[in-house]
């Protein structure tokens, strides 16, 4: 019996490892700076700050001298789950704080150099352990830290290009409730576990006329290869391993200087979340190998942004996104509880001197998804109420962010 119970357990924990609720589709983190935030993050024409590390590292190459930045984009989601019982679940409010930092140095006319340390993916959710959704997911948080040292070489006056590599160190915990068999008989089940990997990434700027500026940004995707430790009272522990492979980014940008003051910009992203297609857990006696489908779709994200110069010290910044989410119904599940959304954005920068404050809010809106057959709801537990994850479910999220830079 407790080889059975830890088996079911381990096979329902493997399909939720690395899924949190997050501010881009899937688990994504693509606002970087508050520079960037301002506009939907449409900046990947634009490119003309330090945060560019991140967004296209090619436009470094017009950055004098040597820059920093670094800040943080506070994220305060809230999230509702109307289940078909009638009961009304609302997950614990929490402010998540993912930083940012970046460094670019001219080295001389034609290279220039980059760095830049942030967190891409990640955030977390947490519904109360008497929730509806208590079988299926009740704590869960996912921090990936990205170190990225980049070089950009001016290939000719309007062509920049530029490579990249990029480490990545991954921290999970997740928990839920397990059911040992009857009333009375729940338990809190933990897994905890970290990873690393590595990657790559290549950018192009390009100046096609004086007013418009186009660029292309790819990020490969990243395999990370975890070890953790599930534990559940009363039962036992037991070590195991998995991996998850972050997917590819791509952006393509244009950024168009309407006048001297106006600066329009547009991107589309593309995001390969089928590298999420499935989740295999091997345990260290093999008894709790486990393989987990996911089958999460490719999707695509428009944003439009524009910043309008009001003097020499101030800048104003406006967006717009819409962002298609990758999970199908029938794998939703509620430590990611994801829907197409939609995102308006503001912000402002100030300089004095060598030093640049950018701020910015964003409103995120989730579009309604209902759920009727999720394939986790019979996978969490064979005790598990029926139709568990069945409902509706609204979500929403506040984002303020600040970047302060410092030009030497």
């Amino acid at each position: 019996m407790k080889k059975f119970l830890l088996a079911l357990t381990f096979s329902a924990l493997s399909s939720l490892l690395f899924v949190s609720f997050a501010s881009a589709s899937g688990f994504a983190l693509p606002d970087q700076s508050a520079s960037a935030m301002g506009m939907a993050s449409a900046f990947t024409g634009q490119a003309d700050d330090a945060s560019a590390v991140w967004y296209n590292p090619a436009g470094i190459i017009q950055l004098d001298g040597t820059r920093i930045s670094g800040g943080v984009i506070g994220i305060f989601p809230t999230l509702t789950h109307e289940n078909t019982t009638g009961t009304t679940d609302v997950s614990e409010r929490m402010i998540h704080l993912p930083i940012h930092l970046y460094a670019t140095h001219k080295m001389s006319d034609k290279l220039s150099f980059g760095l830049g340390v942030n967190n891409p993916f990640g955030l977390s959710t947490d519904w109360s352990d008497t929730s509806n959704t208590r079988y299926v997911a009740t704590f869960s948080k996912v921090v990936t830290t990205e170190i990225n040292p980049n070089i950009a070489y001016k290939m000719n006056d309007n062509l920049s290009v530029a490579v990249g590599v990029a480490y990545v160190k991954l921290r999970a915990t997740l928990e839920k409730i397990f059911n040992l068999g009857g009333p009375g008989l729940d338990s809190n089940f933990r897994l905890s576990g970290d990873g690393d990997g590595w990657g790559a990434n290549a950018a192009i700027h390009y100046k096609a006329t004086d007013k418009l500026n186009m660029g292309f940004s790819y990020r490969s995707r990243i395999k990370t290869n975890v070890e953790g430790t599930a534990n559940l009272p009363g039962v036992g522990s037991e070590t195991a391993k998995t991996s998850i492979t972050l997917p590819d980014l791509t952006q393509f940008g244009a950024s168009y200087k309407a006048s001297d003051k106006l600066t329009l910009n547009a991107d589309l992203g593309y995001t390969w979340w089928s590298t999420y297609d499935r989740i295999v857990v091997e345990s260290s006696a093999g008894t709790f190998n486990t393989t987990d489908e996911k089958q999460w779709k490719d999707t695509w994200t428009l944003r439009i942004g524009g910043q309008y110069k009001l003097s020499d010290q101030w800048k104003l910044r406006a967006g717009y996104l819409y962002d298609k989410n990758p999970v199908p119904e029938d794998r939703f599940e509620t430590r990611i509880p994801d829907s197409d959304r939609q995102g308006l954005t503001v912000g402002t920068a100030y300089t004095s001197g060598n030093i640049t404050v950018d701020l910015a809010y964003m409103y995120l809106y989730f579009n309604h998804r209902t759920i009727t057959n999720s394939l986790a709801d019979d996978d969490a537990n064979p005790f598990t109420p029926p139709d568990t994850l069945n409902g509706n479910y609204k979500s929403q999220a506040h984002l303020a962010g600040v970047t302060v830079g410092y030009k030497f």
